[in-house]
């Protein structure tokens, strides 16, 4: 493979890469972006899976024991950026890991990292009591992944009220019904070829895992006022 073809499967990795934003504008025209330019190069998706390294695994948080909402927000992360996370422990410590191919690993670290610490300054602007506490915060994570979850179900809409000059490029017309399902189509196949890596990679390295419960009750009025909250964070931060 030639330098220059090498150089534009990178470019269109990191596109789908911003495939997953929180963004509904951004994720919308990365993706279109991505797939005119495999268009006009005579490329596909199977070329970008061939040329970029597999499935790697780094250290989302370093902590023994999770608090239910941090790992209700492990589970929002892993969904809205094509990874996998797993809770380990080693020796005295715990570490969660997340699992994935590495463009999809630093958007997931950098999206848990912001949504972590803007989770926690919201907490300490509400209760001192930990039952209270925990349930507001349980309450602005199951927000925040509700409103992650509505804006992937969006960007079709977005991409389709998407405006500007018409014109050809080797592909579908932008906003066209046909680019809209080639959008979808791309997303359906990355999300289901990162859940069969993931996952292969976890059993490979790791063997049988489990998956614990997490739930627990809340106080009403907290959770709520969580959910309120969870509606006024920003979810456009770019992810790089």
């Amino acid at each position: 493979m030639d330098k220059a073809t090498e150089d534009l499967l990178a470019k269109v990795r990191k596109l789908m890469a911003l495939g997953t934003s929180p963004s509904e504008a951004e994720a919308a025209s990365a993706l279109e972006k991505a797939r005119t330019l495999l268009a006009r190069h005579g490329l596909t998706v199977a070329d970008v899976e061939m040329s970029e390294p597999g499935v790697t695994e780094g250290v989302l948080l370093e902590k023994r024991r999770l608090r239910a909402w941090e790992s209700h927000l492990v589970y929002v992360v892993t969904l809205a950026t094509f990874t996998e996370a797993l809770h380990v422990q080693r020796g005295d410590t715990g570490q969660v890991l997340i699992i994935g191919r590495e463009v999809n690993t630093v958007s997931a670290t950098e999206l848990f990292n912001y949504l972590h610490l803007t989770v926690l300054k919201l907490g300490r602007t509400w209760s001192p009591e930990v039952s209270h506490l925990e349930s507001f915060k349980a309450g602005v994570v199951q927000r925040i992944g509700e409103r992650l979850s509505e804006q992937a179900g969006g960007r079709e809409k977005v991409a389709a009220s998407r405006t500007g000059a018409s014109h050809r490029t080797g592909a579908a017309e932008t906003g066209s019904p046909s680019s809209l399902a080639a959008d979808r189509q791309l997303v359906v196949l990355m999300t289901e070829t990162a859940e069969a890596e993931n996952r292969s990679y976890i059993a490979e390295r790791y063997g049988k895992t489990k998956t614990r419960r997490t739930g627990r009750s809340v106080e009403a009025e907290s959770y709520l006022r969580g959910r309120q909250a969870g509606d006024g964070v920003s979810l456009n931060r770019q992810l790089r």
